[in-house]
């Protein structure tokens, strides 16, 4: 099989998502090459799931054999040629599971991969709920959520009910740009656009209700809506990251203008032209440094909030809408006017003490009975993961053991016979 250079590169960067290089199974490490002189196509599996990609590349007959992964990299990074002749050796690749009769199929839009793309950028893929590390689809759209923000992108998907997919990592390397379909049976999926495609399992258990989370219009009082937020974006990542708690405050003006501060760095402060709409707020709105610069970056510039704090912030101006709690504050000296800071110099400068609200001991207790049932879930699926390695591990020696044991065999033999 003949492929050129450049198009094994793509395919790699999708196919490399799913292949375990580190696993003692040689299929998992491998790519399949599949076809004949009507097409090739790629393929590769972790065992729950599968990717393959069509390629355009000329087979003179019927192929069926697998490479390693490593092996096509090093040709593809060391090769002189544009274009690279492929051959190897032929592994029994699993059966793709065939749709059943009664599988839901749903026709997905153009911009499917860009909202998969936006969704991603809120998953937590390090959470211990599995279920936090897909996304959500169902027929009002896609959701995505981290259990501290959720950004909801409506999309027509005619589901009959909710589905959460795993985290999509080989379809956003595909930056698909076409209509596809999604099939849904049993237990399992298939995304198929243009030529990738994607089967696996879906993420058991009940997503979180995120319908309830989207707090309602008459809940907030005021908005504010930034005029230049590349200005702010410059701004916001001047402010260092850090995991515990970064805050940025949206501090109202008289003039209508919203001076934006550090929490973190006090004395760091950019003033911005706004449209404040609504009541003067009372507690001076603070979101997480991550989180606002997020939310600027996919085009979220209009923040509905309660002058009180206490309600979710719904960021607008994008292409869906983008859920986040607000850090609570308490402002004892708000900021003043430019022309008063002088007099304020000699005065308390502004204090932000970080509070919480009382929590019932009993939730407390219910809340962390259900945080180490999970811990435990995810320490018994990691368990049974080992435990299946140890065992491939195992039979790998074993079929060592036999060939040394054969090979020595065979080395008598010739010795005897001379």
């Amino acid at each position: 099989m003949r492929v050129e250079k450049r198009v094994l590169n793509d395919a790699l960067r999708v196919l490399g998502k799913v292949v375990c290089q580190t696993s003692p199974v040689e299929l998992y490490r491998s790519v399949r090459f599949v076809g004949d002189v009507d097409g090739v196509m790629a393929m590769a599996t972790d065992g729950v799931e599968t990717v393959s990609v069509i390629l355009d590349a000329f087979a003179e007959t019927e192929i069926d054999f697998c490479v390693p992964f490593k092996e096509l990299k090093d040709l593809v990074r060391m090769g002189r040629s544009e274009t690279i002749e492929l051959t190897g050796k032929f592994l029994d690749f699993p059966k793709l599971e065939e749709p059943t009769a009664d599988a839901i199929s749903v026709i997905l839009p153009v911009n499917f991969g860009e909202l998969l793309t936006q969704a991603a950028s809120v998953v937590d893929r390090g959470n211990y709920r599995r279920l936090l590390q897909g996304i959500n689809l169902s027929n009002a759209g896609v959701t995505a959520t981290d259990g501290k923000q959720l950004l909801h992108l409506p999309c027509v998907l005619s589901l009959a009910k909710d589905v959460t997919i795993p985290f999509p990592s080989a379809l956003l390397a595909a930056r698909t740009s076409e209509m596809g379909v999604l099939q849904v049976w049993d237990k399992l999926f298939q995304i198929e656009i243009g030529n990738f495609s994607w089967q696996g399992k879906l993420l058991e258990g009940q997503y979180p209700n995120w319908r309830g989370v989207i707090p309602s219009p008459e809940s907030h009082d005021y908005s504010i809506t930034l005029h230049d937020p590349e200005k702010v974006i410059a701004w916001v990542k001047m402010i260092p990251s850090q995991k515990n708690t970064n805050g940025v405050e949206l501090n109202v003006m008289p003039d209508g203008s919203v001076t934006l501060v550090s929490c973190i760095q006090p004395n760091f402060e950019l003033n911005t032209q706004t449209t404040v709409t609504g009541v003067q707020p009372r507690a001076v709105l603070t979101l997480d440094r991550e989180i606002i610069l997020r939310m600027l970056l996919q085009g979220y510039t209009t923040f509905k909030a309660h002058s009180d704090g206490l309600v979710p912030v719904i960021a607008s101006g994008g292409a869906g809408q983008y859920i986040a709690m607000p850090i609570r504050t308490i402002n004892k000296n708000p900021i003043q006017p430019k022309q008063e800071e002088k007099k304020m110099e000699t005065e308390n400068t502004n204090v932000v003490e970080q509070t919480a609200p009382v929590a019932n001991p009993l939730d407390e207790l219910n809340a962390n009975v259900e945080e180490f049932r999970g811990k435990l879930k995810l320490l018994l699926d990691e368990s049974g993961v080992l435990i299946r390695k140890v065992k491939e591990v195992a039979l790998v020696q074993k079929q060592k053991e036999r060939d040394f044991i054969q090979a020595r065999r065979a080395i008598e033999r010739i010795r005897m016979a001379i």
